[in-house]
């Protein structure tokens, strides 16, 4: 089985990505996880000297290497294209991976499940075939299934880890397939992997929640009519805080205006005023046009508050 074998370990001169991928990552400027899949489908596998996976033992070497190299990016472009042939094939002879993994020295290590490739390319045919063979799995589960719903993303640099979407950058740590089914606003895999049992509201990274983070109020709406509680759980009824910290303009004006969130309510002493510009979110930004905002629908700024925004805005001119 292949399930073991992950991609890519080259010598330490020579790196398989190059290019772009390796000269111009950074934490300001990371790639978008459709660059980072399409950069794997253009490894070299003649190059590859040796396959890292996830345990000491699962290393393959020379010609093994490059022949599991070779199967691996033919899994994930069959997923990347939608390819259900080639996926379902693969599938029977057991070339399946339960996650891609990627690393150079100077880019960062990336694992995401073949889930979460087919919600970023939205390759539906594929997303359906995987979910039916996903669930939840944790150490009572007897029969496990191929895949597990509610794996994570990470990196193994987690102060780098991170990706674009959008003109956003957002942390790759934490983030769940649900996740990024409502940060790409994929509204129809969304509702079916929340009906599927994955986990909607993980108190370890309610940071990394993508209906919070990048959601917008369509699939806020379908996670309360799911689940009518969760505004009133999510962050212990802060949600409001955590839009604004996080920069989310959509959904922070939907909960104001739709909602009737109060503009003011206080989160350990803070205001929402106060997450926007204190700088707390992944990028360690204050989020000055979100605190704009909020002063225009009626948050009153403390004295501290308009000093710093003065200052932040004197910074932009």
């Amino acid at each position: 089985m292949f399930h073991r074998c992950i991609l890519i370990s080259l010598c330490a001169v020579e790196f398989a990505f190059g290019g772009w991928f390796v000269d111009s990552w950074s934490v300001e400027n990371p790639p978008t996880l459709e660059q980072s899949l399409n950069a794997l489908l253009e490894v070299d596998c003649k190059k590859v000297e040796s396959l890292k996976g996830i345990t000491p033992k699962s290393r393959y070497k020379g010609k093994e290497a490059i022949r599991q190299c070779e199967i691996e990016q033919k899994f994930l472009k069959a997923i990347i294209e939608d390819d259900v042939q080639t996926y379902q094939e693969m599938m029977k002879k057991e070339q399946w991976s339960r996650y891609f993994l990627f690393y150079t020295t100077q880019a960062p290590r990336l694992e995401i499940t073949p889930l979460m490739v087919s919600i970023v390319f939205d390759s539906y045919n594929v997303f359906e075939l995987i979910l039916a063979e996903s669930s939840r799995v944790d150490l009572l589960t007897q029969d496990k299934p191929r895949f597990n719903i509610n794996r994570m993303m990470a990196d193994d640099y987690s102060s780098l880890g991170a990706f674009q979407l959008q003109d956003r950058i957002f942390d790759v740590n934490g983030v769940s397939a649900l996740d990024l089914a409502a940060m790409y606003h994929r509204y129809g895999m969304f509702w079916e992997i929340l009906k599927k049992g994955a986990d909607y509201n993980n108190r370890k990274y309610p940071n990394s929640n993508g209906i919070v983070t990048f959601g917008d109020s369509h699939i806020l709406e379908l996670m309360l009519y799911f689940d009518e509680d969760f505004l009133r759980d999510f962050g212990g009824g802060n949600m409001l805080h955590f839009v604004a910290r996080d920069g989310n303009m959509e959904l922070l004006e939907y909960l104001i205006k739709d909602k009737h969130i109060p503009i003011d309510s206080l989160k350990a002493g803070e205001t929402p005023l106060d997450a926007a510009l204190n700088a707390k979110n992944f990028q360690k930004k204050p989020q000055v046009e979100i605190a704009k905002k909020l002063i225009e629908l009626g948050a009153k700024p403390s004295e501290a508050n308009e000093r710093r925004l003065k200052k932040l805005l004197e910074k932009e001119q």
